[in-house]
């Protein structure tokens, strides 16, 4: 998918609930990558190149898959971003000379591989390219808890029962009119999509995390009208669809992305 900068951290998805996130930084993901893939086939790791950006400005590209995985035109907290598929909020990167490039990584592999050997081998180049390290590390911080304390609200159509779609439709999300400085829409159309794939899409432009509590697993279908701030946004999704965002302290992992030598020191 390509587009213009301003839209990048629309695309950072928060992966997490209760304020955790799945990382694949296990033991072995500290190994060299070799070790993922069993005897003979550490070239993978060869498959993977990083290299200065040759993007023009203002465009990134980012597309993933189980054999070829690319991000173009990204700067390197964004790119450890969309590897731990988590908000760059939640990556602490030390600033220097490395964090303000633009970078392209780029990967195609002669086999599938699952979810967590695609992240371990991306993990690993970026740490060698980079002489980091990428450690994660729980802190409190303020956060948007949205909860649904009375249940589904009016607004909420569960998808079977609202179009008799099957389980297994990917859905979609619709925002029109969506601003790029600033929480504001025309509106918001959503199919057969879960209140935590929705938060997802709404966390990246507010000015905080936001950690989906409602309990409410099941897809819906439901609308909100125009909004042009956070105040707005919050009144629609309580009074259309029973959901209650406040600001709460939680604990959050975060990635501490350091020089290679000053964990070692």
């Amino acid at each position: 998918m390509k587009r213009n900068l301003p839209a990048v951290g629309l695309s950072l998805a928060l992966m997490f609930g209760a304020g955790t996130f799945a990382v694949a930084q296990s033991s072995s993901a500290s190994r060299p990558a070799s070790h993922l893939f069993g005897a003979g086939e550490g070239s993978l790791a060869d498959q993977v190149h990083i290299a200065p950006s040759t993007m023009r400005a203002n465009t990134v590209s980012i597309e993933k898959g189980s054999e070829t995985w690319s991000a173009r035109g990204v700067e390197l907290k964004t790119l450890i971003a969309q590897i731990y598929d988590v908000d760059a909020r939640q990556v602490d990167l030390a600033d220097n000379g490395d964090a303000s490039g633009r970078y392209d990584l780029t990967v195609t592999l002669p086999k599938e591989v699952t979810q967590d050997e695609m992240q371990r081998l991306l993990v690993d180049a970026v740490q060698r390219k980079f002489s980091l390290d990428i450690k994660p590390e729980v802190r409190s911080m303020y956060v948007y808890v949205m909860t649904a304390p009375n249940g589904p609200g009016g607004g909420l159509h569960p998808q079977a029962a609202a179009r008799g779609r099957g389980a297994g439709d990917a859905g979609v999300i619709q925002y029109a009119g969506r601003g790029c400085f600033g929480v504001e829409a025309e509106g918001v159309s959503v199919t057969g999509k879960t209140i935590a794939e929705f938060s997802q899409t709404l966390q990246p432009e507010l000015d905080r995390l936001l950690i989906d509590e409602t309990k409410l697993t099941g897809a819906y279908d439901f609308q909100i009208g125009k909004y042009t701030s956070e105040d707005e946004l919050f009144r629609a999704l309580k009074d259309q669809l029973g959901l209650v965002v406040k600001p709460v302290e939680r604990k959050v992992t975060v990635l501490r992305v350091r020089p290679h030598d000053e964990f070692s020191s």
